[in-house]
């Protein structure tokens, strides 16, 4: 059925998914979000992260501290984009102090799953030579997109952007 509700300014509260890589599909046993991290029934023997931001780092360190293995690979030149320069320099001392290691300035361009270990390619973000590193589990934390697919939003008028965020005045 159909129902017309009118109203003075409307908020559109549908929350968000994480964002997917096209050549990392969540399966969320070997490639995972930040709910399929959470979901873990042992601690993995290497975690990989692509992602240092809060959610990468925080899941990471968490592992951490059990035992895992870490490589953190991030696009840009520091980790916590978008915090103070100062604490983002000082937590990854902490965190590197704690176990984690850090590969800066750095792009994931493939994830390969070769039975119990996941093969992940890491190139340099301004080009050069792809290195390769073995991970048991791969979590994919690079941010998270405003969830409007199947809400009916185009039927309704509601005009999204190319990033599927809704336009608004």
């Amino acid at each position: 059925s159909k129902q017309i509700i009118s109203a003075t300014n409307v908020i559109l509260a549908a929350g968000s998914v994480p964002i997917e890589l096209p050549f990392a599909k969540f399966d969320n046993k070997l490639i995972v979000d930040n709910a399929g991290a959470l979901d873990f029934t042992s601690v993995p023997r290497r975690l990989g992260v692509i992602g240092a931001g809060v959610i990468g780092l925080e899941l990471g360190s968490v592992w951490r501290r059990l035992g895992s293995e870490e490589m953190v690979v991030e696009f840009l030149d520091r980790i916590l984009p978008g915090m103070d320069a100062d604490v983002a320099k000082t937590t990854q001392r902490i965190l590197a102090k704690q176990g984690m290691a850090f590969k800066l300035s750095s792009k994931v361009t493939g994830v390969a799953k070769n039975g119990a270990s996941q093969k992940v390619a890491i190139e340099p973000a301004a080009g050069g030579a792809p290195t390769t590193v073995d991970a048991e589990v791969v979590l994919v934390a690079i941010g998270r997109t405003p969830y409007t697919e199947g809400l009916g939003l185009e039927t309704a008028g509601v005009q999204l952007d190319n990033r599927k965020r809704v336009i608004v005045d």
